[in-house]
């Protein structure tokens, strides 16, 4: 995994941003179980073999994509795995609305635009973050 990926992961096990990014991030020790489910991404492997990915391809293919975010409407944000070296892995978005963008920049760094506004993600809802957003931590949250 990408070094920035694991920094947060370490400071933040369970990370929800404005009630509706959710961000998986595996527990320590568990690293080996979290990127097994992140790579069997039912919904990845759907849309690929509808052809609804445009390029892209799901791992372990060359290339292929690792699920690392998703949000409450049903955006998906992923890694490109490629080049070899995970810090470089680019994040791509797949919106609600089937829009597929690439982000050359890591996850932190895309977290941070997207919260900061400076990071578009066509299909997003205009109104998030919110005016006054939160982020959460899992044991922050009441359901």
């Amino acid at each position: 995994m990408p070094a920035d990926f694991c920094t947060l992961a370490e400071a933040y096990p369970t990370l929800v941003i404005d009630d509706f990014l959710s961000v998986s991030v595996p527990r320590p020790g568990t690293e080996a179980l979290w990127a097994s489910e992140a790579r069997e991404d039912e919904i990845l492997q759907d849309l690929f073999e509808m052809g609804d990915t445009e390029e892209y391809v799901p791992f372990p293919q060359p290339g292929g994509l690792i699920s690392w975010a998703s949000s409450n409407s049903g955006d998906s944000f992923y890694w490109r795995t490629g080049p070899a070296d995970p810090d470089a892995w680019p994040v791509v978005a797949r919106g609600d609305n089937g829009d597929w963008s690439e982000f050359p920049v890591g996850a932190v760094e895309f977290l941070a635009g997207v919260y900061g506004r400076t990071i578009h993600v066509p299909g997003m809802p205009g109104d998030f973050p919110g005016d006054h957003p939160q982020v959460l931590g899992l044991s922050d949250r009441i359901d």
